[in-house]
């Protein structure tokens, strides 16, 4: 993968965040916005992993100190707008196949784990703390979760799990992994600030595999990130 550039954006304000739906009156940060994977998919039995070329992500951090280069100054551009839903979604009980439908969801439609009503109002009350920078993919990780049950009684938080597969300094823009059956999954990037050495740690995302025909399809995706 080529190296890139460090891009120091601008705060997100109400207009280009949006807002990020589920109940209202959380006190909580919210999930850092990221752009990291692209629509995941299975063709052929194979599932295929298309990662962001030049991912993106938030942070409250002083990322600025290990970076190698100045910010160049270029906006960021690409973040999707969140949806207003009905419902946190997140938590033990929340995720699953039963808590997509009413989480808020955001970027390719992904549900947004512990997102929430007043996410924009926190946003817009903390703007000159946040930044958004550009990242690299240190490393991938995929991994099975269990079946629908065994996932929603027990969803995983933020973070790395046990990985079936690892890729380090991924080159390809489309991993494949071909284990493929019905249940939950885990996709993993770790992230390190491109041009620097600041560790992001991981942005993930569960999905459920289900039978079509004689193929596999996924749906109820999840965008699983760290607090700000």
């Amino acid at each position: 993968m080529r190296r890139r550039s460090f891009v120091r954006a601008s705060v997100f304000g109400l207009a280009g965040i949006g807002s990020l739906a589920g109940c209202s009156g959380s006190t909580s940060t919210p999930p850092r916005e990221s752009d990291v994977f692209d629509e995941l998919r299975v063709s052929s039995g194979t599932l295929e992993v298309p990662l962001v070329e030049e991912p993106v992500v938030e942070s409250r951090a002083d990322v600025e100190a290990s970076l190698d280069i100045a910010g160049s100054g270029r906006s960021i551009v690409g973040t999707a707008r969140g949806q207003k839903g009905g419902g946190r979604g997140g938590g033990a009980t929340g995720r699953g196949a039963g808590g997509y439908a009413a989480a808020p969801h955001g970027h390719h439609g992904r549900a947004i784990y512990h997102g929430d009503d007043d996410d924009d109002e926190w946003r817009e009350d903390h703007r000159d703390e946040i930044e958004q920078y550009q990242a690299a993919h240190q490393r991938v990780g995929l991994a099975y979760l269990g079946s629908d049950d065994q996932y929603s009684d027990d969803p995983p938080g933020p973070g790395p799990v046990d990985w079936d597969e690892t890729w380090s300094d991924p080159s390809k823009q489309t991993l494949t992994y071909e284990n493929v059956r019905p249940g939950w999954f885990r996709v993993g990037s770790k992230l390190e600030a491109d041009q620097g050495t600041h560790d992001f740690g991981w942005e993930a995302i569960d999905f459920e595999v289900t039978e079509e025909g004689t193929g596999y399809q996924i749906e109820n995706p999840w965008k699983v990130s760290p607090r700000l």
